[in-house]
Order: structure tokens, then C-alpha cells, then sequence
């Protein structure tokens, strides 16, 4: 009786957060075959290179900080990805000692607190490269050696090296043309230098990092064709939905909108798979709007929209990492660049790596994908939430006003945990509810983020919320031997 009065509970106080009709919609995960596997790195953060000069003083971000720290500790296993325009431009040096430009050039000591930090919380470090460095038409990776040398002295390890952002654009960015062709000779360089200097030999080489795949496919498969095939350990390509100078609210809850990623997607991997079937592919640089994004709005509730679905869609599609544009600074981050207060997609992303797993799966729901939109993974086992293999985790979208009440035929009398999150004040609001509970750091220390476990069937929720659920005695085979 308890578990059936916290179902009604929860029902009542979604629904009084709407006064619109309500959709039935039945939900069936097609759990016989896996369509798709990540991993727990499967989610990535990245800063933008232009804040490792001494100059920026990364942009305020205190890497010392008890929160920081506590809050990238929450990501954990993650990807750091430095890069962006800013890395087109920047120069090594060991010390400050003759550095005549100090805004494009970065120190050992920078990289020293860098790196410290990525020990520090248990990241992984993946570094861009200057590509703009050139002698005679080609990549001059004379200043990639120094770096190199440095970072060996120090013992610092690499999870992979790009060479630079975006290429694609470069006559847009630097007035200065490399072809796709030229940059698959480049890397192919950059390969070389690395399997030649002792510690990097098997570093990964990580890019191109073209900033879309639509409308540069020639400059996409050049790049293969002209070396960057044998030389690429990880394929990477960027992806925004809109112009943050020009986003409206109501772009981040357009379903039409959303479905332009799989195309984005689908793309890249025409092209890859002609010369490179199995290297993994990767969003190396994401976001919702180019241009830092839209302020007031991207890093605000409502942008939970377009990461959860592109969280989907990506593990759906076959991609491996999605690296989030950015961890900090600009109009779309996960932490507030003045209080370092965690922000609404910080908590969406930390559900995201507590709860799912390897496993994908298809699903099936009784209305279209604008109504509601729906993904579905193993559970991640976990003895906190004391989730066992075979438990399946799905996680929703519901884009429109619309009250959804969702029933699932193959778990029937299962009980079921609900994540749900909802906004405290609207969908610009900066802080997020958890089951009608807003979630806060306490001592910097991050909440336990329980769930509300529900004896039901059904399951009813407000129009234009997202989050989880979890069944956690599905106990279906293709989830029980991970």
C-alpha cells in the first residue's frame, strides 16, 4: 500500500504542474539483441585552449577549489578534451623566459596545473594540437616535440592528441586553406612522430575535429584518402543544433530540431566507413548553439533537452564519445563561471553516468518521437543503488505540454525507480529538481540523488520534463553479463 500511495503522490503532484490533456502512451524495449555498446567514458567534458595561457588565468576557473574539484570528481571517468579556435594559435614554451607573446603561448607551468588537476579527479587528458604551425605547406611539429619532451620529464600521460580545430573552416577562421588531403598527410605525420618517440607510441591520434560533416564531406573524405586513414586511432566531428547569437526558447524543445543530428551522424559515418569501418567515432566538440552558446538559455534547464537526446541518439547510432562543449566559461556550461555552482546539465550528466550502461537497445512507443522520445540501455550495476545485471534503464523526453502517463506491457508488476527532473522556477530556471526535490551540493559533497520507487505500472508526468527510470528486476539476459 505504501509503495502504491508514493505512486499516487508522485502522479498528483506532476499532473497539478499542468493543466493540459493528457497522452497514454505504451513503451516496449526491444531487449533481445543490443543495437549498440559504450562505455563508461562514453561522456567527455572539454575546455576551450584559449584559457591555458598564463594570461587568461583559465578564465577564473580555480582548479584548487574544494567544489571544483568535488564536482569533476562526480565525472569521473572522463575525458578533458583542450582544444577549440584558441589552440590554432598557441605556442609551447618550458618557461616564461623570452616569451614574447604572452596571450598565444602557453607554460610548463600552466600545463603542470593542468595536469594536476586531471590526476587529481581521475580524467584522462586529450590535447590539440597547433596545426597552424607551418613550414613549406606542411605541419612543422617542431613545437609539438617540445611539448612532448616536457611532458615526459614530467611523467604526465596522454589519452590522445589532435591536431587542430576544425579545418574545414580555416578560410573562414584564418583566411588560410588546407585541404582535406593535406591534413590526412599532416596527421599521418603526426602518427609517425608519435610511434618514433619513446612513451607515445601508442597515443592515440584523435580527429580530424571537422566543425560539420554536412557540407564538408569531400574535405571529409580527402582527409582519409590523402594518409588520414592510416593515422587516425579515433574519428572526430563537431556538432551544434543552432546559432546561439539567434537560439529561441523554443529551439531547445523542437523534436524536428533534434532529429538534424541523425542525419549529422549518418553522414560521418558514410564517409568513414569506406576507409575506416571500425575506428570508432566520436562528437568531439558539443553543444547546443555555436557561438558560447545562447545566453540565458544553454545552460539553463531547458538545454536538458538537447543533451539527453543527443546522449541517446549518439549511444543509439554506434558513436563511442561525446565530449560536452564545455566543462566551464561561455553561455553552455556545466558549472556557473562565478559561483562554480553546479548548473542544470551537471546533474543530468552525473544520473546519466550513474545509471546507464553498455547496452543499447531499441525502443518502441505507441505515439511518434514529438510526443515523446524515448532510449534505453542496461542498467550500469551499482552497489549504492544496489542495481544488479539485468536491470534495464530507460530515459525519456517529453518535448510538448502534453501530460504523458507511460505503461510498459514486458515488466508488468515490476517495481520500477523514477529519476525524474524537473525545473525549479521554469525551463530558464539554473536549478534542478529531482523527483520535486531540488538538488544541491551540501559541504561540497555531492547528494546521493535517490529515487522514488514506484509499485505501478504507470507512470504519469508533466509535459516538457525529462529523466530516468529504472527496472531493476527486469532481469533480461542481454543486460545480465555485463
Amino acid at each position: 500500500m505504501k509503495g502504491a500511495l508514493s505512486a499516487l503522490l508522485l502522479v498528483t503532484t506532476f499532473i497539478s504542474l499542468t493543466g493540459t490533456a493528457g497522452v497514454n502512451v505504451s513503451v516496449t524495449v526491444s531487449t533481445t539483441q543490443a543495437v549498440s555498446f559504450i562505455d563508461d567514458l562514453f561522456i567527455g567534458v572539454t575546455l576551450d585552449s584559449h584559457l591555458l595561457p598564463a594570461s587568461a588565468h583559465w578564465g577564473g576557473l580555480d582548479f584548487n577549489s574544494p567544489k571544483v574539484q568535488a564536482l569533476a570528481k562526480g565525472l569521473s571517468p572522463c575525458y578533458l578534451r583542450i582544444g577549440g579556435t584558441g589552440g590554432d594559435n598557441l605556442t609551447f614554451a618550458s618557461t616564461s623566459h623570452g616569451t614574447t607573446d604572452a596571450s598565444h603561448t602557453f607554460t610548463g607551468a600552466s600545463w603542470d596545473v593542468l595536469n594536476t588537476f586531471v590526476q587529481d579527479v581521475n580524467w584522462k587528458l586529450i590535447f590539440g594540437l597547433n596545426a597552424l604551425k607551418r613550414k613549406e605547406g606542411n605541419w612543422d611539429p617542431t613545437n609539438a616535440k617540445e611539448l612532448l619532451q616536457y611532458n615526459s620529464v614530467k611523467g604526465y600521460q596522454l589519452a590522445g592528441l589532435e591536431l587542430g580545430n576544425e579545418p574545414d573552416i580555416f578560410p573562414q577562421q584564418y583566411n588560410i586553406t588546407v585541404s582535406g588531403s593535406q591534413m590526412g598527410m599532416d596527421f599521418y605525420s603526426l602518427k609517425k612522430l608519435l610511434r618514433s618517440t619513446p612513451g607515445y607510441e601508442t597515443t592515440p591520434v584523435i580527429g580530424p575535429d571537422l566543425a560539420t560533416v554536412t557540407g564538408s564531406e569531400a574535405f571529409f573524405a580527402e582527409f582519409f584518402t590523402g594518409g588520414g586513414d592510416k593515422a587516425v586511432d579515433r574519428i572526430t566531428f563537431h556538432h551544434y543544433y543552432t546559432n546561439g547569437d539567434t537560439a529561441q526558447l523554443s529551439n531547445f524543445t523542437d523534436p524536428k530540431l533534434m532529429d538534424t543530428l541523425v542525419t549529422n551522424i549518418q553522414t560521418a559515418l558514410d564517409v568513414t566507413r569506406r576507409t575506416n569501418p571500425l575506428t570508432p567515432v566520436w562528437l568531439g566538440e558539443t553543444s547546443s548553439c555555436y557561438h558560447g552558446g545562447a545566453r540565458g538559455i544553454s545552460d539553463r534547464y531547458v538545454a536538458g533537452f538537447l543533451w539527453l537526446d543527443k546522449l541517446g541518439i549518439a549511444a543509439r547510432m554506434g558513436l563511442k564519445v561525446v565530449l560536452r562543449q564545455d566543462f566551464y566559461v561561455d553561455n553552455y556550461p556545466l558549472i556557473d563561471d562565478e559561483t562554480f555552482d553546479p548548473l542544470p546539465d551537471y546533474w543530468l550528466t552525473v544520473l546519466y553516468k550513474r545509471l546507464v550502461g553498455g547496452a543499447v537497445f531499441s525502443v518502441e512507443a505507441s505515439v511518434d518521437n514529438s510526443t515523446i522520445r524515448a532510449y534505453a540501455h542496461c542498467t550500469k550495476p551499482s552497489i549504492s543503488y544496489g542495481y544488479v545485471p539485468g536491470s534495464v534503464t530507460m530515459y525519456f523526453l517529453l518535448p510538448t505540454d502534453n501530460t504523458i502517463s507511460m505503461t510498459f506491457p514486458q515488466f508488468p508488476g515490476q517495481p520500477v525507480d523514477v529519476f525524474w527532473l524537473t525545473p525549479v522556477g521554469g525551463l530558464t530556471s539554473k536549478t534542478v529538481a529531482l523527483n520535486n526535490n531540488p538538488i544541491k551540493l551540501v559541504n561540497n559533497t555531492l547528494p546521493e540523488l535517490k529515487p522514488n520507487r514506484m509499485e505501478t505500472n504507470t507512470l504519469t508526468f508533466p509535459g516538457k520534463s525529462f529523466g530516468f527510470i529504472v527496472f531493476p528486476e527486469a532481469d533480461v539476459a542481454a543486460c545480465s553479463s555485463q
